[in-house]
């Protein structure tokens, strides 16, 4: 017995000292031996001052500002930047804007030629270009588009005033200019209108125009809205006239006071509008008694 109790000790004292002879200094939570590096955070904001889009309509026009600083005040700075511009999404299509920034917060301003110089193309309706900073930690380069994974800025989306990148998307901005005059009918589902109609366009504001459906008595003009930052075209509910026509009833007043309403977009750059409009009438003095004729019917006319 004396000699099973002694063989047990030895074992339990052997495993005691491999256990300590295995500890070292650089044990933990994190090892000695592994590098940490700290990577600063980088937000990319728009400085609404500048353009918010590139007009195709007016490409001299375009001053995209944006600024390039650190997100956490008083974190340790990267020891220097580059500016990068992405194309249409593409991490395969990114060039250097400018190299070698090394203080921040910095600004910039950025112009359509420098945009066509740097991917020897020209701008394009829906083309996307996004900036933003590969920075560098010591010898250590964090991208802003790396070819595989996620880029510098992707884990913060989403928090305060974090911006990965500063997005210019070419467009063909609203003109008030455009949208006056003579315009033809291409369709009409409705059939007021018969494709080769001229319908004059009379500019009600900077945002706004209206034209007049013949096919009612006593027309009031209707009224078309344009959101200027989307190019979306709307029609709130409106009285059109006194009554649908003659060519709905042999008695007018079987249709008092039309009313229409209708969504859409305008296209400047081909110069046309397209909406998408509901139809009734509604009986003077009852405001319950309103009918709305069944389906939507699509409107589309080009300028003259």
């Amino acid at each position: 017995m004396k000699i099973r109790k002694i063989k047990i000790l030895l074992a339990l004292s052997l495993g005691a000292m491999i256990a300590f002879s295995s500890c070292t200094k650089d044990d933990g939570a994190i090892p000695e031996r592994v590098s940490i590096t700290a990577v600063p955070t980088i937000t990319t904001n728009i400085d609404p001052t500048g353009s918010m889009s590139i007009n195709l309509l007016n490409l001299a026009s375009f001053a995209g500002k944006f600024k390039v600083d650190n997100y956490f005040p008083g974190a340790a700075l990267p020891s220097k930047v580059d500016i990068v511009v992405r194309k249409n999404g593409s991490n395969a299509n990114v060039k250097l804007y400018k190299a070698g920034v090394t203080t921040l917060p910095a600004s910039f301003t950025v112009t359509a030629a420098e945009i066509v110089a740097l991917f020897g193309t020209p701008i394009v309706l829906g083309d996307k270009y996004d900036f933003a900073p590969d920075f560098y930690v010591g010898d250590r380069k964090f991208e802003a588009f790396p070819a595989i994974g996620n880029g510098t800025g992707a884990g913060l989306n989403g928090q305060p005033f974090f911006s990965e990148f500063a997005r210019y998307e070419a467009l063909c901005a609203y003109d008030p200019e455009i949208y006056k005059g003579n315009f033809v009918v291409t369709n009409d589902a409705w059939a007021d209108f018969s494709v080769g109609d001229v319908v004059a366009f009379t500019q009600v504001s900077s945002t706004s125009f209206s034209f007049i459906d013949p096919f009612v008595l006593n027309p009031i003009p209707v009224v078309v809205t344009i959101n200027t930052g989307t190019n979306a075209a709307t029609i709130t509910k409106q009285k059109i006239g006194s009554s649908w026509g003659p060519t709905y009833s042999a008695n007018p007043a079987t249709y008092p006071n039309p009313w229409l309403s209708g969504t859409g977009s305008v296209a400047p750059c081909s110069k046309t509008i397209t909406l998408t409009m509901t139809y009734g009438y509604r009986f003077a003095g009852v405001p319950s008694a309103e009918a709305t004729f069944s389906g939507t019917y699509a409107l589309s006319l080009v300028k003259q």
